[in-house]
């Protein structure tokens, strides 16, 4: 980065009084997606209306309960602006719950908390939205909004690839997505990953905490001088973020997927299964060993909604993703009649 670049970051990190620093996020998010390609591809078929596969599904959608949360409209929105519509779409969440322990002393920054929060969201909105084609790929339940986003140029990226027919994909898709963006009713989901993420980020800063910067800060003239003090880049990799919360990501994405296939639209619902497999790539991303490490629990968590449906137990799905002590770890997914012990449940 060049020194003014350097220089914003600084007035970023000084001027937010929020508990998220969300234009401390909006920037990374931009910075992230400057060199995203914006070259539409093209599908076989161009009479697809997305717009009517979008009603289609809210019509069928039969699900009341909080029905005023379901999404009115859909987007198909660039990489930049799809990043940005999921920070505006999780700003509900209350993020006063993530605590950050071992601060280093001494770095001048006003509000580090918020500005950390905000640079954890702005490169998560930021990977997302370079490489996802929306939140049901990475099992991402939180945002509320009454836009059905959706990431364009890699959903229709998408849509090419598959040998099925593309209007039935389409169909997937948006079901997939209007499902996620409909859990965001509850927050236990979120909490769940953001205690996750707690844990990892207080580790990171305890290693921040243990350097010897050797930096005055009354003398810094240059916020580049703290950057240059930290550990390199390779040891705050955005995909150790992640490395603490595969099991709910893989548990979230299981349950979308089989609420989607619970709206009946589509008679093949193998296409839900092969749209959903992570183990597929297309190409090779930043996001792909993350992608890999979800795909290996994903079998663990198919075998696991198969255990509650075969043990007929009293919670409901709905039930389990409206507390947090009810979403599986990444040792009952392999256990699940420990987890139904655990949670007073009688096992098969």
């Amino acid at each position: 980065m060049s020194e003014d670049i350097f220089s914003q970051f600084f007035n970023l990190f000084n001027n937010d009084d929020q508990e998220v620093n969300w234009e401390l996020a909006k920037q990374i998010n931009n910075h992230l997606n400057k060199d995203v390609e914006t070259v539409i591809p093209e599908l076989s078929n161009q009479d697809i209306k997305f717009d009517e596969i979008f009603r289609v599904v809210e019509l069928n959608n039969q699900e009341n309960n909080s029905s005023s949360s379901n999404p009115v409209e859909l987007k198909l929105l660039d990489a930049k602006e799809y990043g940005l519509w999921f920070l505006e779409s999780i700003k509900h969440f209350d993020f006063s719950s993530f605590e950050l322990g071992g601060l280093p002393e001494g770095l001048g920054i006003k509000n580090i908390k918020s500005s950390i929060i905000g640079m954890q969201l702005g490169n998560i909105s930021g990977l997302i939205s370079k490489h996802s084609w929306g939140l049901s790929n990475f099992g991402i339940i939180l945002p509320r909004s009454k836009t059905l986003s959706v990431n364009k140029n890699n959903f229709l990226n998408r849509l090419s690839i598959y040998e099925a027919d593309e209007r039935d994909l389409a169909l997937a898709f948006i079901s997939l997505e209007f499902t996620a963006l409909r859990l965001g009713i509850y927050e236990a989901p979120f909490k769940k990953i953001i205690n996750n993420l707690t844990e990892s980020t207080n580790q990171m800063m305890e290693k921040i905490k243990d350097l010897d910067l050797n930096i005055d800060p009354s003398q810094i003239s240059n916020p580049q001088e703290i950057f240059s003090s930290l550990p390199s880049d390779e040891t705050f990799d955005t995909n150790e973020i992640f490395e603490s919360i595969m099991a709910p990501l893989s548990f979230y994405r299981e349950a979308i997927k089989q609420k989607a296939k619970k709206l009946d639209l589509l008679n093949d619902e193998s296409i839900f299964d092969l749209i959903m497999d992570l183990s597929f790539s297309p190409s090779e991303s930043p996001t792909r060993d993350l992608e890999i490490k979800i795909s290996e629990l994903d079998n663990l968590t198919s075998s696991f909604f198969t255990f509650l449906d075969e043990s007929k137990n009293e919670l409901s799905l709905d039930e389990i993703l409206s507390d947090e002590e009810l979403i599986p770890s990444i040792e009952e997914l392999s256990d699940p009649i420990g987890w139904a012990a655990r949670t007073s449940l009688p096992p098969i």
